[in-house]
């Protein structure tokens, strides 16, 4: 502590006196550059005087009056200015003592030159012919001496500048000796000590499986470990500075960290640090998607001077992994329900069939005939929907299937949906095309595809609806192409529509609809599945390798 203060005393001292030496030399170089702006302003002037006393003779021998009478007030105007500054005594001499008598002979030189103007004077002529060249001499013997006085002014203060600067170096030269050497070797061995557990420090946050961020009493960011910049995808460069909540936690989650839902404060801060909660939000990241974490707080240090830690996970596969298990759990209690309601519907829909037949046969008028083969017909289309979802959700191993049992089991599905939003459909099959795998997990795919453009129908107003899908195949694969008209992907979110979590349906969704189709196209079948924007829609395109 010694130390330090002896070393703040001897640091002030030297840089008051580097301070007034500053101020001596800006104060002596703007002396001189003002003397040097009036001093030249002075020689102009008096050389000005001698072209003036010239010209004046030259334009009364020519009787130019008007000239004569501009001459004759700019020289007298020169002389009052030359006279009003300070002289040294040798002009002083010049201008008022013998043998020169300057100012006396100047104005003797401007009453004559006045009265020819006036008067055509012969004898103001013939003063002002005779003293002409004898006033040249004085005037020009004046402008040299304002020349030497100008110079010999300089000399002193490019001396005093030079003094100046002699002593500058020379304080600057103690300084260094005897103040920022020592100073600057137990910086050097403090700055060595901070390095090591800097190092140590940055280790333990670099190598965390953790995202580990500092923030300041700001909650501006000051550390952001590579983690971090896997998890929310900005580098350490774009976050440094920057207000971490503003950035990475979406406007809507903000009230579980503040009552505000506008912004987080320090006071929010330590009120969640004193409860010592984790919470599970979701954070957002460059490209603007949703990431589930998990995230807890401590803080070090008091006021201006607090440091607060941030510790992050991300939970996007423990998250994804339960949500898939959910709708694994969702598809398998809908197999099990549709099964009980297979079994206690089909006995009572034969029923109701038989008795439409019976009653049929003994009708005679023909329009309650036609009502009733109708009614026949709505059983038979209830019992063979009640048939598709059975086989949708009825688990079956890998076969040698063709794909279009597929497409058209997706279809009969999505069947009322299709008419009740007048959507036209077209089908362009190959028969020769056949695939390895399981066709409900093919027709999951497709039922996903399709809904995802039914949705979009729903909720935009798009003339003539209409879905196209085609199945042709080469030697090795087989390809199923899905185009609608519904207005298409947009491009900023194109390439992430096959990831997790990822949905721009206006309705709630969970978001991995086309991310598990994904996983089923590569995994089950070893196939492809991309997507891309046509000129008023999108287009799936599926490749799957034949058998």
């Amino acid at each position: 502590m010694t130390q330090t203060i002896s070393f703040t005393r001897r640091y002030i001292v030297a840089l008051l006196i580097i301070a007034c030496l500053s101020v001596l030399a800006f104060y002596n170089m703007s002396h001189l550059i003002s003397n040097q702006s009036n001093d030249g302003k002075i020689i102009n002037l008096s050389s000005k005087q001698g072209m003036l006393s010239q010209q004046i003779a030259l334009f009364a021998i020519y009787y130019k009056t008007e000239n004569l009478r501009t001459n004759i007030a700019a020289m007298e105007e020169a002389h009052q200015l030359l006279i009003s500054f300070p002289m040294t005594d040798e002009l002083k001499k010049i201008y008022f003592d013998e043998p020169y008598k300057l100012d006396k002979n100047v104005q003797a030189y401007l009453f004559h030159a006045k009265r020819f103007e006036e008067n055509r004077d012969g004898r103001s002529l013939t003063y002002i012919l005779q003293n002409a060249q004898k006033l040249l001499e004085a005037l020009d013997l004046a402008t040299a001496v304002y020349v030497k006085t100008t110079e010999e002014t300089t000399i002193k203060l490019k001396n005093v500048e030079f003094y100046i600067f002699i002593f500058t170096l020379m304080t600057l030269l103690f300084e260094a000796l005897f103040i920022f050497r020592p100073a600057n070797k137990k910086i050097i061995e403090f700055t060595q000590e901070i390095f090591r557990q800097q190092d140590y420090a940055n280790s333990v946050i670099e190598s965390n499986s953790n995202a580990i961020i500092t923030l300041n009493y700001q909650l501006r960011v000051k550390t952001f470990n590579q983690m971090a910049e896997k998890i929310f995808g900005y580098t350490k460069e774009e976050m440094l500075d920057q207000l971490f909540f503003d950035k990475a936690i979406p406007m809507r989650y903000m009230h579980m960290l503040t009552k505000d839902t506008r912004k987080v404060t320090l006071r929010d801060i330590l009120a969640i640090e004193n409860k010592e909660e984790v919470k599970t939000i979701e954070g957002v990241n460059k490209n603007g998607d949703l990431i589930p974490i998990r995230l807890s707080i401590a803080t070090s240090g008091q006021h201006s001077a607090v440091l607060i830690i941030i510790s992050i996970q991300d939970i996007s596969k423990e998250t994804l992994k339960d949500k898939i298990m959910m709708q694994q759990s969702k598809f398998a209690a809908l197999g099990e329900m549709i099964a009980i309601i297979a079994h206690q519907w089909r006995q009572p829909l034969a029923q109701l069939s038989f008795n439409c037949m019976y009653i049929r046969n003994k009708l005679k008028d023909p329009d309650l005939i036609e009502e009733t083969a109708k009614n026949e017909e709505i059983i038979q289309f209830m019992s063979e929907t009640i048939t598709n979802f059975e086989n949708f959700y009825k688990h079956t191993d890998s076969t040698v299937f063709s794909p279009n049992v597929s497409i058209v089991q997706a279809l009969n599905l999505l069947d009322s949906s299709i008419r009740q939003n007048v959507i036209h459909v077209t089908k362009n099959f190959s028969n020769e095309s056949s695939v390895y795998g399981n066709s409900n997990s093919l027709a999951q795919v497709i039922l996903s595809i399709l809904q995802n453009s039914i949705d979009i129908f729903k909720n935009l107003p798009i003339e003539n609806p209409h879905i196209d899908i085609t199945l042709t195949c080469d030697e090795k694969d087989v390809f199923i192409s899905i185009t609608d008209n519904a207005g298409g992907i947009q491009e900023a979110h194109i390439g992430d529509i096959f990831k997790p979590f990822h949905s721009n349906k206006i309705k709630p969704s969970t978001g991995i609809g086309l991310y598990m189709s994904k996983l089923i196209i590569e995994n089950q079948f070893h196939g492809l599945i991309d997507a891309y924007n046509h000129e008023n829609g999108a287009t799936f395109s599926i490749q799957l390798p034949k058998k």
